[in-house]
């Protein structure tokens, strides 16, 4: 975990002064590949943390007496491992460990913290009850101009900003709906307990994008980083709309996976 969420630690690597370990080189194993074997032990044993910003290369050139053409082989081998990330104009940073969401069944943000030994916490940003404009209008099969429940949601696991939601329910299937404890309890539990239409089936498309700058500081993320856009509209039995939603998830944290069987 980073220092404080979002934010890697120091600005500069921690050791101050050379390291005191040298990369054994041994005959038959290319040197950029010793190289590799180091920097995975400082990772492994914890000696550079998550989130920490190692040595520049020059420092680390001289201390493992090799060439910059190796160190960056060996550096490019755990970027493509997804051990250690690059991030334009700050420097190297060994990565975060990513928590992984599973796409073959409807999400709980709760029980998938839990799944994931983390603790989950939402925070409300928005609630409001709103004339939808024509987009979320063709969104959710409804007319502009009718009324829809806006909730925003910020997402964190440990304190940490994981996802930041939007969601837009039409208020003629779930009235008052802004009256409900949408920080605690599921969204599907409310539907489903309160209002007697839960969600059965869903269709979900997810794109790399860029995040805007607000997003960016809601989710304490650098510039250079990528969020995974998530579209969401969830159908009821009968094959209406009950909501659509809109989710960016920290690329850095959060990977997604699904599982195939043959037919």
């Amino acid at each position: 975990m980073r220092a404080r969420a979002g934010k890697r630690k120091g600005g500069r690597a921690l050791n101050k002064g050379p390291m005191a370990i040298e990369a054994v080189r041994k005959t038959g194993r290319p040197l950029y590949l010793q190289v590799r074997d180091y920097l995975q032990g400082q990772i492994d044993s914890s000696h550079w943390g998550p989130g920490t910003m190692i040595p520049r290369e020059r420092d680390l050139c001289r201390a493992l007496k090799v060439s910059r053409i190796t160190l960056r082989e060996a550096m490019g081998t755990l970027v493509h491992e997804g051990k250690l990330e690059r991030i334009q104009g700050r420097g190297t940073f060994v990565s975060s460990k990513k928590l992984e969401q599973r796409l073959n069944k409807f999400f709980s943000f709760s029980k998938w913290a839990e799944q994931n030994d983390i603790h989950a916490e939402s925070r409300l940003l928005r609630v409001e009850t709103i004339e939808c404009g024509s987009l979320i209008a063709s969104r959710l099969a409804i007319k502009a101009g009718e009324r829809v429940t806006r909730i925003e949601r910020l997402r964190l696991g440990d304190g940490e900003p994981l996802t930041l939601e939007e969601i837009w329910v039409p208020a003629s299937l779930c009235p008052d709906l802004h009256l409900k404890d949408l920080g605690k309890v599921p969204l599907n539990d409310i539907l489903a307990q309160e209002y007697g239409i839960p969600a059965v089936r869903a269709i979900e498309t997810i794109v790399p994008k860029a995040p805007d700058r607000q997003v960016r500081k809601l989710l304490h993320m650098h510039v250079a980083e990528l969020c995974q856009f998530v579209e969401y509209t969830a159908y009821a039995q009968d094959s209406r709309i009950v909501f659509y939603n809109t989710e960016w998830y920290r690329g850095d944290r959060i990977k997604f996976s699904i599982e195939l069987t043959s037919a």
